[in-house]
């Protein structure tokens, strides 16, 4: 990791940089609605079950494990792009231990899960090859020992096919969401870092935005690329507006605090900003589509 960070200098940098952004939420969220609200909106739920329980596994797993980013271990070695910029580089509960990679199995469960479930080849081609760039750019850019991007990449595609047994195996979805939503509870008592909360609520919004969605709403694909646009806008819009306006009524030592409270808080936020975007927003297609029809 020292070698390679004293040769690829700024520009590998940049480049490692904009490879470990396919590993964030930002891009992930783009890629989503466009699956969700453009392609294929089974296909963007298939994957998005896979990449909420990898997010819960690989986060309980950092809190068990406890192992140090390379960075704040090895002197040589350079954080050159933190999880959170706005937090200190040692800040622990802020930038998550280091094993494994939630990016390299974030990116596995979500890029590959999308590709098992398109089963399109140049589609599963580009899937790899981002999911191989995001795990590589992690250790070049002093986040994660190799070893926590191989292991990162094991859960994501693991979880992949783990999910599908359990689909064969169980007719009743929502029971395997239970299965997941009391699997991962425990976590709760000896977590500690703000990962696991946040990736525990997007779960639950998955969830229960995946049923309500398919229950109440059961909305059908744009009849045009633009109408899909403005969809994918007013979602990502509904996020981030959501994201930050839950944040509002709570002072940021508070958020910040690591206490059970601001955890739970965390947990919930995340919940609301992806179930609402996920499962009540769709609803107002049908209703436009509705007054359409109507005028």
């Amino acid at each position: 990791m020292e070698w390679l960070q004293s040769h690829i200098g700024s520009f590998g940098t940049s480049l490692m940089s904009f490879f470990s952004a396919f590993g964030e939420e930002t891009i992930m969220i783009g890629f989503m609605c466009i699956l969700y609200f453009i392609i294929d909106k089974d296909a963007a739920k298939f994957a998005a079950r896979r990449f909420m329980i990898a997010g819960c596994f690989y986060a309980s797993i950092k809190n068990i494990v406890c192992r140090l980013r390379p960075y704040m271990v090895h002197g040589n070695v350079k954080c050159l792009k933190p999880v959170d910029s706005s937090a200190d580089l040692f800040d622990v509960a802020a930038q998550g231990y280091s094993f494994p990679s939630g990016h390299s199995s974030g990116a596995a469960s979500i890029y590959i899960g999308s590709a098992v479930y398109l089963k399109n080849t140049i589609f599963t081609i580009v899937s790899v090859l981002i999911t191989l760039l995001v795990g590589i750019s992690r250790f070049c850019l002093g986040a994660h020992y190799p070893t926590d991007v191989f292991v990162g990449w094991g859960i994501g595609i693991a979880c992949i096919f783990l999910f599908t047994l359990l689909e064969k195996l169980i007719e009743k979805r929502w029971i395997i969401y239970l299965i997941f939503t009391v699997l991962f509870i425990p976590g709760f008592f000896f977590c500690t870092t703000n990962d696991f909360f946040a990736n525990y609520g997007l779960m639950l919004g998955v969830f229960l935005g995946d049923l309500f969605e398919e229950r109440f709403v059961n909305f059908e694909k744009p009849k045009n690329i633009l109408l899909g646009i403005l969809r994918i806008i007013g979602a990502i819009a509904l996020y981030f507006g959501l994201n930050t306006a839950l944040k509002l009524p709570f002072s940021s030592e508070f958020l910040s605090s690591g206490t059970t409270a601001a955890h739970l808080v965390r947990a919930g936020r995340y919940f609301f900003v992806i179930f609402i975007p996920l499962g009540v927003y769709p609803a107002c297609f049908k209703l436009f589509h509705k007054k359409e029809k109507q005028a």
